[in-house]
């Protein structure tokens, strides 16, 4: 049978466990939504908030503009303007790599395209852009065989890849824009142009390796990387994309089902007047300095302008809507995020957000800390911490995290702060509620509902002290306990006491009384304080009529299961006594002291010499006599007064006429 004690363990650990799994609810409903939904916008907006770092000198744009397409004519234009605008670059202006941003996927006029691509094969640093799809038929072409095999040949990279199986092949691609042989067979070097946003449509990644039919292909970004590093071997696993001297390469990755990425590092626009990070100059410019040199004239731009310098070509014309929302700006150039990447990865320089396992495993210290707190301090000195602690976490953020490229996750601890502060507020509160009955359940068995509610609802004032009032106190005692209990076992002694005490104290709390305290086989009881009322004095009397019902009933019990008679004698008296706590601050006693509780005691011993049963003093008499059948016995000296004092039997309750 389950014990009182075992049943609260049981209550508080199931408690416990409710609590925890509400918590655990909530938490994750509070992650998942912060992390799909809050999270990313509040990186966007430290990432620009905290972006102060410029862009490389040595990285420069060619922009196919609003002025170059009404200077150079319509768009789409003749291929072998982009020819002469990458001979330009390269021939002439000595540019490391030349990188055009855009996808070449049919065919044009035959006699031009024949041109282009013999112009294009004698570029020695000409990296050209490439698309993957995830659809198998995105683009349809019918040497499809020859395509792949040509492609694998010339551009699959030399890579380890130590990732798991399922991995690679859940994030293969299906189909590939290079449907031209003729542009494979003339290119050196292609990189892919992907930019996958989020599913809000934000670019904030760069996905560096596209896997496409069992073999490997460089992003743009990489692919110029390999030509300036001579190709080296790449190894790629979980974390990190890297050469094997990873002093040149060491690209943190995040990786999933849906791909490998790096978060791109933005930099900061070069002026308030032009938002591109990197120097640029329009390409209609490039095409007449071209013409000129050929011609012997000046150009309008020098071609040292791109000596030893990586120069990406890509469109911003208006009308071709290369245009991409970025955590930085809402139309951000497609040629500025491409050469962002470069720049990213030439230098090493990218954003990290940590693992998911660190993010959760600095969660479940915030929420621990934040509990404990809410838990074991004051309110406010709680509340001070744990703002101290959620505004030190938000500069950590602004001004040491998101500087140095580390981009901690800044919405979801504070959502968890707020969530694990509510919830333990909660918890706290529930927590007392309980104890409050507990309190008032344990409180119930010393003092009546009515003195417990005064106690509870005058809390503050409970302190050491008390005052001066009039009382009634009530002394029982049970006759030659002390002879019966040399005769019976301990636990026998004390069944007996507790199932006395158990039935007489319930008498007396319904009397509005309270049991002051037990002294072995006697009881005090106090009637009139904390709670002042008129009767005190009758309903002590009353208290001790019932008493003395009940014992005659128990005697019959006790008879039939072989115990020991018992008689018990009461004395009562009314007078003013101290009232109040005694005690120390650590513990305090609420009792009455005086003449008044001595007079009681000693009544009660007068029941031995007069054979009575109870006995009031002459000012309990004068209180209650209207109301009893009342007995006087004698005048007799209590010891400590030199005055006789009248004592009375009560013999029971009048009849009403």
């Amino acid at each position: 049978m389950m014990k009182i004690t075992d049943f609260k363990q049981y209550n508080n650990i199931l408690n416990i466990i409710i609590f925890l799994i509400l918590s655990f609810i909530a938490l994750s409903v509070c992650y998942y939504l912060s992390k799909s939904f809050i999270e990313p916008k509040a990186y966007d907006f430290l990432t620009n908030l905290t972006t102060k770092q410029n862009s490389s000198s040595n990285i420069v744009n060619v922009l196919i503009d609003d002025q170059s397409i009404t200077k150079v004519g319509r768009w789409p234009w003749n291929r072998n303007y982009y020819a002469d605008i990458f001979e330009y670059l390269e021939k002439y202006g000595n540019a490391k790599v030349v990188v055009f941003d855009s996808v070449i996927i049919s065919y044009d006029n035959t006699d031009d395209e024949k041109k282009f691509f013999n112009r294009i094969s004698k570029l020695d640093n000409l990296t050209l852009g490439m698309f993957f799809s995830k659809q198998k038929d995105y683009f349809n072409y019918e040497n499809e065989a020859e395509l792949a095999n040509l492609l694998k040949t010339k551009f699959a990279l030399n890579i380890k890849d130590n990732r798991t199986k399922s991995i690679i092949s859940q994030t293969a691609y299906n189909s590939s824009s290079y449907t031209l042989k003729e542009l494979l067979y003339a290119v050196k070097s292609i990189g892919s142009v992907l930019s996958q946003p989020d599913d809000d449509g934000i670019i904030r990644k760069n996905e560096p390796i596209v896997y496409y039919k069992g073999n490997y292909y460089p992003s743009l970004s990489l692919a110029v990387f390999l030509k300036l590093n001579n190709n080296p071997k790449l190894v790629i696993d979980d974390k990190y994309l890297s050469t094997n001297d990873s002093s040149k390469l060491k690209m943190p990755l995040n990786s999933s089902t849906n791909g490998i990425y790096s978060f791109i590092k933005w930099y900061k626009p070069i002026s308030t007047n032009n938002l591109h990070s990197y120097n640029n100059f329009s390409a209609w410019k490039i095409i007449k300095s071209y013409n000129q040199l050929k011609k012997g004239e000046q150009p309008i731009i020098s071609p040292d302008e791109f000596k030893d310098k990586i120069v990406v070509v890509g469109v911003t014309a208006t009308a071709l809507k290369d245009i991409k929302t970025t955590s930085m700006r809402k139309d951000h150039p497609g040629i500025d995020i491409q050469t962002t990447c470069i720049d990213n990865i030439l230098n090493n320089n990218f954003m990290v957000k940590p693992p998911q396992y660190v993010s959760i495993l600095v969660l479940l210290i915030i929420f621990t800390l934040t509990f404990l707190i809410v838990m074991t301090m004051p309110p406010l000195y709680g509340f001070l911490l744990i703002t101290i602690i959620s505004l030190g976490y938000l500069q950590l953020c602004i001004f040491v995290s998101y500087p140095n490229n580390l981009a901690l996750d800044i919405i979801t601890p504070q959502l968890f702060i707020l969530c694990t502060t509510a919830l333990g507020s909660g918890f706290k509160y529930f927590q007392a509620d309980n104890k409050k009955k507990l309190i008032q359940k344990v409180m119930a068995k010393y003092v009546s509902k009515d003195v417990m509610m005064s106690i509870l609802n005058n809390i503050d004032s409970t302190k050491l002290g008390g005052k001066r009032a009039q009382i009634t106190v009530l002394f029982a005692d049970i006759r030659g306990f002390t002879t019966i209990a040399e005769t019976l076992e301990p636990e026998q002694v004390s069944s007996i006491l507790n199932h006395y005490f158990g039935a007489m104290v319930p008498i007396i709390l319904k009397h509005n009384g309270i049991v002051d305290k037990f002294m072995g086989d006697a009881l005090l009881a106090i009637f009139g304080a904390p709670i002042e009322t008129e009767d005190h004095a009758q309903n002590a009397v009353n208290a001790s009529i019932e008493m003395l019902d009940k014992i005659s009933s128990l005697q019959d019990q006790w008879l039939k299961e072989g115990k020991p008679n018992i008689e018990i004698g009461i004395g009562i008296n009314t007078g003013i006594a101290f009232v109040g706590n005694i005690g120390s601050e650590d513990r305090l006693e609420y009792t009455a002291i005086g003449d008044t509780v001595n007079i009681a005691s000693r009544l009660e011993s007068f029941n031995k010499v007069y054979k009575t049963k109870l006995l009031i003093s002459s000012s309990t008499y004068d209180k209650v006599n209207d109301t009893l059948e009342i007995r006087e016995i004698n005048s007799v000296l209590v010891k400590g007064r030199s005055e006789k004092l009248n004592i009375y039997e009560v013999k029971g309750i009048k009849e009403k006429q």
